[in-house]
């Protein structure tokens, strides 16, 4: 099977703004600057950032942990990157008779930056929170200390209205509609701001956005429905 190595930290925007006049902060991985003290994922969580998630669950229960933090405070060796086998965890997605699951969405490389869908809102709270450690952990072994904290999340509805209204006027943003989702337009690093045509899960109950299904989704996961997080900035 083809060896990866964990590919978290995604892009990187250089220009970092500023937070209540303090010094520039650095840009969390993957986000682009939205107000004073959040920060938005350029795009939806993508099928090989959540096999990086799955992989990283796997690898950490074997060890007898239940969170990557836990981990990492009782590791004798600096943790460095985690290597896994694709597509070994992909039963997670995989729906008997479904769609996505035919056209081999989960396991073709071809989709590997196409937003992951068929997961749970459960399993996109875990998800931030795992990425949340990830990147403190990070940033803990930077040469140039950072001294304030942040926090990834499920955005709310309307923070994910103010980025696409933010980013429309900044000429920063990107909507690609497409029949299903093997017919969106994707690419290995974004600069803009992306919304595709999937409902998104945001911190309460409500959706955001349409979908290639023209559907409202009742039961959950579904073929319709992905997530991106949110990063808040805590002094």
């Amino acid at each position: 099977m083809k060896k990866l190595f964990i590919l978290l930290f995604i892009s990187l925007n250089l220009n970092s703004p500023t937070l209540f006049g303090q010094n520039n902060l650095e840009t969390p991985p993957g986000t682009i600057f939205l107000n004073d003290s959040l920060f938005i994922d350029k795009v939806p969580v993508t099928n090989l950032m959540f096999l990086e998630y799955l992989t990283a669950k796997h690898f950490i229960r074997k060890k007898g942990f239940d969170s990557f933090s836990e981990f990492h405070k009782s590791a004798d060796q600096k943790f460095d990157r985690l290597t896994f086998l694709y597509p070994s965890f992909l039963k997670n997605l995989n729906k008997k008779g479904s769609f996505l699951t035919k056209k081999n969405y989960f396991e073709n490389y071809r989709y590997k930056n196409s937003p992951v869908l068929n997961v749970s809102k459960e399993q996109a709270l875990d998800y931030c929170k795992w990425r949340t450690e990830m990147v403190r952990y990070s940033w803990s072994n930077k040469t140039d200390q950072i001294n304030y904290k942040i926090n990834y999340r499920l955005p709310k509805e309307d923070e994910i209205s103010l980025a696409k209204e933010y980013f429309e006027n900044l000429n920063k943003f990107k909507y690609h509609a497409g029949k299903n989702p093997t017919k969106f337009k994707t690419q290995n690093e974004e600069n803009d701001f992306v919304l595709y045509n999937i409902s998104e899960y945001t911190l309460k109950e409500n959706l955001f956005g349409q979908n290639w299904k023209n559907s409202s989704p009742s039961e959950f996961p579904n073929e319709a429905t992905g997530f991106r997080c949110v990063c808040e900035i805590q002094p």
